[in-house]
Parts: C-alpha cells; structure tokens; sequence
C-alpha cells in the first residue's frame, strides 16, 4: 500500500478490502466475484478497478499483516526478551492466530501462489522476512530454515486437510517437537534410512497422453511416495485439447471452458482431494437465446425461461415440464429406450417439442440433429438427470483451462519422483521380464503400470501388431466428435444482447465467452467464439470442402446480424474447421473404452473412457477411476 495515500483514500480501500476478505471467508474465494464485491459495498466497478487490478491483489492483504507482525517483533530489543525460546514462539503462536479464522481462504491463496506470480512473488518474500528476521535472533542458519520451515508446512497441512482443526494449537504440537532439535547444540547428523528389502522397490507408472486425463491421473498418482513415472507427451505443451495460449492478449482455449452442472461435477472432487483452486461464473441464464425462423425467443432453461419462450406453445410447455419432471424422479421412459430416435418414434409429443429434445442434446454433445437420434436413452437420462438438478447448470472456468492445467502440472513437478516428457510420444510398447517396455525416439524405459490417456484411435493404432490388438477390435472404428470453431477477439464490444445465441435452422451458435469470463480479453475487448455442428459423411473431399465452406459463411452471416461490426473491430481470428471435442462420439454404434479390458493389462482414461458425464468431465472421472485402481494395488499406501 502506498504510503503517502490520503487518510480518506486509504479508508476507502481499507473497507473494499475488509468487505471483500468477509465474503472470501463466508462463501469461498472461488465463488465470490468482483461484481459480488462491488454489490456488498454499494460502489462502481471503476472505484474498484481504481483501487484494485482485480481480486487476486486483495489476497496480499494477507502476507501483508503477516509482514507487519514480524516488523513488530523484530523492533523489541534483547534487552526486552526474557527467553529467545518463548519470544520465537510469541512469533509464530500471533502469526498462527491472525490466520486461524481463514483456514478455506488460505488454501486459495496458497494454491493460488502457484499459478500468480504476484501472489508467488509476495510468498516468496513472506518467507525470506520471516527467515530473516529468525536469524538476527537465531543466528543459525539451519535453525532459522527449520523453523520457516516448519511454521509454513504447519499452515499448508492445516488449510488441507479435512477434519477442522485450530491452527494455532496445532502450531503448539509441531513447535514442542521443533524446540525438542532446536535445543541440541550438536552438529545436525545425516538421517538414518532403513535398507531397502530385497524384492521391494518404488511402482513405476507410465501415462501416455498429457491431456486433462493424464494429466489428472499423474496428479494422484504423485501423492504416493511409493509411486514413480512418467507422463509422455508428444506435443510441445500440455493439455490436450484443453491447450490455450494468448494472442494480442486475448486467451484462446481450443473448444469452451464451460462445466457443466459444476455443483455436481467429478471437478469437485478433484478440487477438494488434489487441492486445486479455481473461480467460476455462470452463464446468465436470461441472456441465453435461440434463433428459429428468424424469430429470437429464451432458451427453455428454467421455469422461468420455459414461460417466456416462443419455441412450444402453452400445452407444449405443459408437456415438456413434464419431461424435465420425469427426469429428475429419474422415471424418464427414455432411459429404457436404445436411442432418443428409438424413443421420439414412440412418443406421442408434439413435433416442436421432439425438436426441442434434439437441439438440447445437439448442444451438450456437440452432434448433428440427426446423430442426437442415435444417442444411447440411459446416457441421456443420465446426463440430463444430474443436469437438470444442479442449481449452476453452465459456468466458465475464470481464466481458462489454464488455471486448472497449471495446477495440475505444479502438482506433479513438486515430487522429484515424476517427469514430465515434453516432445517425447511412445512409438511402441512391448512385454519382457515381467515388465512394460515403452520406445520413444530417443531411449527405452521399463514400467510396472501403464495407463494411455490418449484418444481411443491413438490407442488402437499403438498397441497394432502386439498380443493386445484383438482386444482392441470393438474400438478401433470408433468415430470422434468434430466441430468447427470460428474465435474472433474485437478490439471492442461491438453487441452484447446475449451470452450466447443458438441457431436452430442452422445447427450453429455463438458464445460471447467474454461476457461471462472477462480475464480473457483486454480492456474494453469482446471474445466471440462460434461453433457449427458437422456432418462426416461425404463422398468425396470436394464434396467436404464446399460443406465446411458453406458452414465458414453461415456463421459469419449469424456474426453479420447479431454483432455487426464485427469485422472491423477483428485483432484476432482463427477458424479450425474440424476441431475434436471428444475422440469418441456418444452415439450408439460408438462403445467407450472400459477403464480395465479383460485380458489387457493397461488402464485407460479420457473423453472417450467410461466415466461420469461428457467431453472434460468424462476426462477427469475416468482419470480419477484409473489412478485409484493404481493405488487398490499397493494397500501399503492405503494403510499410510
């Protein structure tokens, strides 16, 4: 903080700050944004733009005091300390204290130190005046570095672990422990280590894939300090499909961000158990429109939209609630049906609602109208069942993929046990002396465990020629779900009437990805991304050609009229005119690879992997489900 800011001027940011730690502390930092800030102290989003880049400066409150206690303690002289011992744990027990009552803020602001480099930057510092001011007292380096030490792991273990527990009487415990070294004036002594049994030895994993799936499954597995390995990756980045990168400083994901029923998403669990921290919006939901006959009317999301949209009439309306009552009771008929085209021949709705029943399924799993018919019933009860129960049905991750990748990345590299193999693909795969040999270009390595999380075709074409290809045979024809991807990054905001706009005639529509997730754009710029469902059956690569060409004109004719001046205002474009989303369609002539083959002793995880949900969340449970089948293996670790 400036200090020669006005007395008024500071109080104002003073109580900004006070407010916003409040609502950290009541509802989560993840869930707390800017916007709810500036609702809770009445003021515009310049005043706290004026104080504030954004919400994450807020978090250095918190080294902040910390620093301020320390300056206290250091300014008492010798002559003041009656016990060096008692005035060092003065120190941490007040340090300890200020934190106590933000246990689920501080693993935030952790976890957000890792991936911020402001937040890392006033870590750092934290760290270094704490052991610093240790060592005018202490003037033992390795006594001082124990104590930093032990003051900052205490803080980490108390913030993640489940049970509630008071930081500063566990700060007490690991003191009386710390003092019981500190005391000995002797030389510390290398520590003793058992001799490693014979036939004992680390497991070794291999994961082929460094997507959101292998890079998940390699954040669990390196918690064990009984597992090792390796997460090969034959591109130069991680993430998969989830990659994104920045241009003229607009952030690029390759396919949307959005979670889906994130109140009820496997990335819960995967926050609480890995530790990760992430923010979050929702869509606005009274800003999601379609476009049909040239006619714009809400999408039916909730009662409130079904009452005021113009795609069903009012016994329609009557009828469709009826349908979304039938699949939260989990009684839907459409679950004992092959298809929904099986159940829609069937029923006896009206063709605007069986229309309906498409385009929604269109739009959660990225297909054609004509291939949502062949969608399995039970999947989309399933899907639509947990859905249409959770109370935040579409939200973006603040930051992109990134936020969640990083995290996962920085997880892995805090074990010396694992390498990430950037560049570095598997070429071939054999079986010798009871263990997996896996080929790159450039060396050999033996494995106790394989798991591939990499798209089922990859997968197939791998394992050719090896005593496991005819196990494969019900997967290799599985066919991926395309799409084409039109991103354009305006230099200003040009329209914004919606958030998002599907249009039904056309099988296209269009986010406004900045609207909701406003980190991805510089200031005063707009990021629309625009997405056609496709066709893949063609004759010929003409006849592909002039259907993808036709698709390119039709979206920007839907730009044209929802946001014109688009094309003026454009800083960026890209257009990937057959951008996977999911390695496997969920459609029923696809199966999804099992997580376990008999007969085949790999594990596989990913978007096209059984496993809970669709696209990343499929991802991310079939990762979740292969790493702790890994580690049912060594009930060793599970007694730890």
């Amino acid at each position: 903080m400036d200090r020669f800011m006005r007395a008024s001027t500071r109080k104002k940011r003073d109580y900004l700050m006070d407010v916003a730690l409040k609502l950290f502390v009541e509802r989560g930092y993840e869930h707390v944004s800017v916007d709810d800030i500036i609702a809770a102290t009445r003021t515009s989003k310049g005043t706290f733009y004026h104080y504030f880049e954004g919400k994450d400066e807020i978090l250095h409150e918190i080294p902040r005091k910390q620093m301020e206690l320390i300056q206290a303690w250091c300014s008492r002289t010798p002559s003041q300390v009656r016990s060096l011992e008692s005035h060092v744990n003065r120190l941490m027990l007040d340090l300890a204290e200020a934190l106590g009552a933000y246990r689920r803020l501080i693993r935030s602001w952790i976890a957000l130190s890792m991936q911020n480099e402001g937040l890392k930057a006033a870590m750092e510092e934290l760290k270094r005046t704490l052991y610093e001011s240790l060592l005018r007292w202490l003037p033992e380096p390795g006594k001082a570095k124990m104590l930093t030490t032990a003051y900052f792991g205490t803080v980490m273990l108390w913030c993640t672990v489940e049970e509630e527990t008071d930081l500063t009487e566990r700060m007490r415990e690991q003191l009386a422990w710390v003092w019981t070294g500190l005391r000995h004036n002797k030389e510390a002594e290398p520590i003793l280590l058992e001799a490693e049994r014979k036939g004992e030895h680390n497991m070794k994993v291999a994961i082929i894939g460094g997507g959101l799936a292998g890079l998940t499954a390699a954040a669990y597995l390196s918690e064990h300090q009984g597992i090792e390995g390796v997460l090969f990756e034959r591109s130069p980045q991680l993430g998969g499909r989830a990659f994104t990168y920045e241009k003229a400083g607009f952030t690029l994901n390759y396919g949307a961000h959005a979670i889906y029923g994130i109140d009820r998403h496997t990335i819960g669990d995967l926050e609480r158990e890995l530790g990760l921290s992430f923010s979050s919006k929702q869509v606005d939901k009274r800003k999601v429109m379609y476009y049909k006959n040239d006619q714009l009317t809400p999408a039916p999301l909730d009662f409130v939209n079904l009452m005021r949209t113009e795609l069903l009439n009012p016994f329609q309306k009557v009828r469709f609630v009826g349908e979304i009552t039938a699949i939260i009771a989990n009684i839907h008929n459409v679950r004992n049906y092959d298809t929904l085209g099986d159940y829609l021949a069937q029923s006896d709705a009206d063709e605007d609602v069986k229309e309906l029943w498409e385009h929604l399924v269109c739009s959660n799993f990225f297909i054609t109208p004509e291939e949502a018919r062949k969608v399995p019933g039970a999947v989309i009860s399933d899907y639509y069942h947990n859905l249409f129960l959770s109370g935040r049905p579409v939200n973006y991750v603040l930051g992109s993929w990134a936020v969640i990748t990083n995290q996962l990345k920085q997880k892995i590299e805090l074990t010396s046990r694992w390498e990430i193999a950037l560049r570095e693909g598997v070429d071939g795969i054999r079986y010798a002396d009871r263990k997996f040999w896996l080929q790159t270009k450039t060396r050999e390595l033996e494995f106790d465990r394989v798991i591939f999380a990499m798209p089922v075709q990859q997968v197939c074409k791998l394992l050719k020629d090896t005593p496991w290809e005819p196990f494969m045979a019900p997967y290799e024809d599985n066919t991926a779900t395309e799409v084409m991807v039109y991103d354009i990054g305006l230099n200003r905001v040009v329209a914004r009437p919606f958030s998002y706009i599907s249009d039904m005639d056309n099988k296209l529509f269009i986010s406004d990805v900045s609207a909701t997730d406003h980190t991805l754009v510089p200031e005063g710029g707009q990021l629309l991304q625009g997405i056609a469902y496709l066709n893949d059956n063609f004759e010929g690569e003409d006849e592909r050609k002039a259907y993808l060409d036709k698709k390119t004109e039709q979206m920007e004719a839907l730009f044209d009229q929802h946001y014109p001046g688009w094309r003026e205002a454009t800083e960026v474009k890209r257009v990937s005119k057959k951008a996977m989303v999911s390695s496997v369609k969920n459609i029923a002539s696809n199966r999804l690879l099992p997580n376990r083959i008999e007969n085949v002793p790999f594990y596989f995880c990913g978007d096209g992997c059984q496993g809970k949900g669709e696209l990343a969340e499929r991802a991310f449970s079939s990762a979740r489900l292969a790493a702790k089948a890994i580690l049912e293996e060594m009930p060793q670790l599970q007694r730890a």
